[in-house]
């Protein structure tokens, strides 16, 4: 239970504003163990690859910690499994959790987590434009296997100044955008602190369920800044920058103090001419830093065990490209320059006493730099509502050098991807994407909740980069106000790495986890439903995924194929939104979500059997297993309800009011399996009980 006290924690704090503990619910096992695009009300035809959704939709999701979040509403499309209960993790027809790119303004973030997974880093507040590509990617799309989230801030405003604030179950904070220069110059500003340290302390003595947790610490938080300079009517810059960070630490009992943080920098300047109609140029560099670290402070005997565990990316990115559009030709082509410096899993010694993790000796590097220059083109041709053919290509030069093994390498990385969509009658078409892509890093995942606690490790002349091959090939048709797509995909993966010691980070990273990785190939096929009902009074979507992916790895489990850890088979997700009633001043709505999801894989023993030790009379008892993920666990059944109260009170500040209700059903799916020593029994843990939200937006 250790390992996940501080999750449990975190969950209970939602007491203090919502005046309901959630709480840790076991339950014994009885059985043997044997391509978002914002738009307007219009309803307008998907692009193939594509999954269309609306900012207001996501904005209005129901979530445990009261605020909007993109990646909640994405883990409801097709073809998306989920992780652990309530996080951010998702998986897309089959990859790994890091297989998904997630850019902001182009620039990767790779710690897209806030609060222990139950939230994201980015403010809905800053995104005006999202696309969620799942297949027939564009040739600026690279560095990825199986999905890329792009996410393009607002500018500011140009002529007036307006803002907002807000407060919600864990988070508060507040947005404001303002001309600095009037036509010229503006600045779009983002907030957002988490009061949940401060939660932590007061729900601490209100229960005993909390007694071995001690001195419970946190500092969440996100701030983001644009500025944007229309030189004249051609030319633009832009600066953006983006920082975001969770630091976590605890006593447990009186026998160790753990620590937990993540963080996110970004700033990049980009520059866009329109020389006229048809012809745009744009260019840009940035900077990216990623950072996380695992620490325990410790005495076992005579002896201090103060040891962290810190792993960081920098990443500097040049890139400059030409886009073409015509009536029915368009064309891009551009460059792109990557350096980016790993250093995973490095340990260091530490002080405690201190929410931070205070360095009492340098840290023993094990930097790899990864060097790729990038070549892309793609031609389209397009005719509205009539058809669109797209061929994308990329070519990559990747060069890395591993430092602390004098080890250098050098080699091309082609990719390409396909798209076509053909409307056979106005209402009804055909549509097919082929894809192959590659990804030069691997992550690899060690906490199966979304935490951004994995370790992320580049390729290298040891560990090559992932391969994807992916078919999809469906109808579509748009009738009025609804719209349906069915279709089915086939995707083969190679070059995927089996974290063999995953459940021991801190082991891990000292006798080096490069000895601990398999490498190996992976399969997917699936089916995938969607309908969707967009009106201004009823909008409504049901979206299921039939699917069946697996993993071989040489080395793991005899070489015998085995399911992917979260190869849920069959996955329904049910919302919807209903405007009750709405004038000039008041408006209420209704939204609710149903989520059914076959349940993910565990590997358990199979049983145990006794053995003598090389000296001595002593016995001990060894685990035996009959395979890899070995125990499915129950089905992953949800459903949430939430309100909206739009008002104006004479005519200023517009407020907003989202009451939500998380889990209505009480339902206390489990995530984890664990064994009580104490009972001789396997029971499994879960969350969230049934747990309700709120936020109030007041617009200045």
């Amino acid at each position: 239970m250790k390992k996940y006290s501080f999750l449990i924690l975190f969950a209970a704090a939602g007491v203090v504003f919502t005046g309901n503990a959630a709480y840790a619910q076991t339950a014994e096992v009885c059985d043997t163990l044997v391509s978002s695009i914002v738009t307007g009300e219009k309803t307008r035809a998907r692009e193939a690859g594509t999954r269309i959704v609306k900012a207001v939709d996501f904005r209005r999701m129901v979530s445990a910690t009261g605020d909007a979040d993109i990646i909640k509403y994405i883990q409801t499309l097709p073809g998306v499994s989920t992780g652990g209960e309530g996080s951010s993790a998702y998986y897309v027809r089959g990859g790994n959790i890091g297989s998904n790119l997630i850019t902001l303004d182009g620039v990767p973030i790779y710690g897209s987590s806030h609060l222990l997974g139950f939230t994201s880093v980015y403010p809905a507040d800053i995104v005006s434009d999202a696309q969620f590509q799942v297949g027939g990617f564009t040739s600026e799309e690279g560095n990825l296997t199986s999905s890329h989230i792009k996410l393009m801030t607002a500018d500011g405003d140009f002529s007036r100044a307006s803002g907002q604030v807000f407060a919600s179950n864990f988070l508060f904070g507040g947005s404001a955008s303002l001309p600095i220069v009037k036509n010229k110059l503006s600045l779009s500003t983002s907030l957002r602190l988490s009061p949940v340290g401060l939660e932590f302390q007061a729900l601490k003595p209100l229960t005993s369920a909390l007694d071995s947790i001690g001195k419970p610490r946190a500092i969440v938080y996100d701030a983001f800044a644009k500025l944007k300079w229309r030189i004249d009517r051609k030319h633009s810059l832009y600066l953006t920058g983006f920082n975001s960070a969770d630091i976590y630490s605890y006593d447990y009992g009186n026998t160790s103090e753990e620590h937990f943080q993540w963080s996110n920098i970004i700033a990049k300047l980009g520059y866009d001419y329109n020389a006229d109609s048809r012809w745009r140029i744009d260019a840009g560099i940035s900077y990216n830093r990623f950072a996380n670290a695992q620490g325990m402070v410790k005495k076992l005997g005579q002896t201090d065990n103060d040891l962290a565990i810190r792993s960081f990316i920098r990443e500097f990115d040049a890139s400059a490209g030409a886009n073409y559009d015509a009536d029915i030709l368009h064309f891009q082509s551009g460059i792109r320059f990557r350096h980016a410096q790993f250093n995973p899993a490095t340990s260091m010694r530490i002080s405690g006493g201190s929410i931070f993790m205070q360095k009492d000796s340098p840290a023993t590097d094990h930097i790899t730099n990864s060097s790729t220059a990038i070549g892309h083109a793609q031609v389209e041709l397009k005719k509205e509502d009539r058809y669109t053919f797209r061929a994308a290509g990329r070519l990559n030069l990747n060069r890395t050098d591993r430092t602390e093994a004098d080890a250098v390498s050098s080699r091309f990385y082609p990719e390409a991807s396909l798209l076509a969509r053909v409307n056979v009658f106005k209402s009804f078409g055909l549509e097919a994407t082929a894809d192959y892509t590659r990804q030069l890093y691997h992550t690899l995942e060690g906490i199966p909740l979304g935490w951004s606690l994995d370790l992320i490790v580049p390729s290298d002349e040891q560990f090559g980069p992932e391969r994807a091959t992916q078919y999809y090939a469906g109808v579509f048709a748009n009738a009025g106000n609804h719209r349906v797509s069915i279709g089915c995909y086939t995707k083969k993966m190679s070059g995927l790495v089996y974290f063999i010691d995953a459940t021991s980070l801190f082991s891990s990273a000292v006798a080096g986890w490069r000895d601990k990785i398999d490498v190996g190939t992976g399969t997917s096929e699936g089916f995938e439903f969607l309908y969707e009902k967009i009106g201004k009074v009823f909008t409504a979507r049901l979206a299921y995924t039939y699917s069946d992916t697996d993993r071989t790895f040489p080395d793991v489990n005899d070489g015998k194929t085995f399911p992917a850890k979260f190869d849920r088979r069959h996955i329904l997700n049910i919302s919807a939104e209903y405007v009750l009633s709405g004038n000039g001043r008041r408006e209420w709505s209704v939204n609710g979500l149903f989520t059914y999801q076959s349940g993910h894989y565990e590997t358990v023993p199979s049983g145990y059997y006794t053995s003598g030790l090389f000296r001595g009379d002593d016995e001990v008892s060894l685990k035996y297993y009959s395979g890899i993920h070995n125990f499915h666990m129950p089905a992953y059944i949800r459903a949430d309800m939430g309100c909206t109260l739009r008002y104006n009170l004479a005519g200023r500040h517009p407020r907003t009011l989202n009451f939500g209700i998380y889990n209505l059903l009480n339902r206390h799916n489990p995530f984890k399996l664990t064994y009580d020593a104490t009972d001789r029994s396997w029971k499994k843990i879960s969350i969230f009980p049934i747990m309700p939200s709120i936020k109030w937006t007041i617009a200045l």
